[in-house]
């Protein structure tokens, strides 16, 4: 059986912005500027909520019992572009997408990209898809924070990026970081998910440690900077 790991990285639309408080004549940053300032008046939080952000990067991991590997998304100037990439990857695995809060935050992202860009998705929806792995362990989602729970099982958190550092790293322009943190807290989700599921009795000691095994052979392979970080990280723990 296939399974399907989606994080998402995303940073305020100012186009949604500008739409939604009339302020097409104004810049980019003001029209996000006016959007956190509103959040803040109504909220106490400048957090954007996942409807009026844009996906800016993106990381799947695609795990069985014969393969494991982890596939990384930009957008470039095409976010409906990425998101048919991920589409169409969803849809050759032919199984559900989980992500750690998926019902609460990534569907509704990308019902609202869907509406955005005009990019169809029925396999990503699937399901009820993108399905929450925090709330199928009986995690309530605000209180069972991916990197909380990462740093209580010993894995490498502080390589995953939060919502301002996305911002911060979409701002300068670091494709990279933004890349390398969605692959990051990917791949974090996955081994996450393994451990509970082994926890819980949904699989087995032996099951446990072979998908461990799997991925720390497919990290030994892999070339790129973030990845050889993440695995000498990890060993280090």
């Amino acid at each position: 059986m296939t399974v399907l790991v989606l994080d998402l990285k995303s940073v305020p639309d100012p186009a949604v912005g500008k739409r939604l408080l009339a302020l097409e004549k104004f810049s980019d940053a003001e029209a996000v500027l006016a959007m956190k300032t509103l959040r803040v008046a109504g909220h106490q939080s400048n957090a954007v909520p996942s409807q009026q952000r844009r996906v800016v990067a993106a990381a799947l991991v695609v795990a069985s019992e014969t393969q494991f590997a982890v596939e990384e998304f930009l957008p470039g100037t095409d976010e409906a572009k990425m998101l048919l990439a991920i589409e169409q990857r969803v849809l050759a695995a032919n199984a559900p997408v989980w992500a750690w809060d998926g019902v609460r935050g990534y569907r509704a992202q990308l019902l609202a990209r869907a509406l955005a860009t005009g990019a169809a998705m029925p396999a990503l929806f699937a399901v009820r898809g993108p399905q929450s792995l925090a709330a199928h362990f009986g995690f309530q989602p605000e209180n069972a924070r991916l990197a909380e729970l990462a740093a209580a099982h010993g894995l490498p958190h502080r390589l995953g990026l939060r919502k301002a550092e996305t911002e911060a790293a979409h701002a300068r322009g670091d494709h990279q970081k933004l890349l390398a943190g969605s692959a990051a807290d990917a791949l974090i989700a996955y081994l996450l998910s393994i451990a509970l599921k082994a926890a819980t009795g949904e699989i087995d000691e032996a099951v446990r440690i072979a998908a461990r095994q799997q991925v720390c052979d497919w990290l030994k392979r892999q070339t790129a900077a973030h990845w050889q970080q993440f695995h000498a990280v990890w060993k280090a723990l």
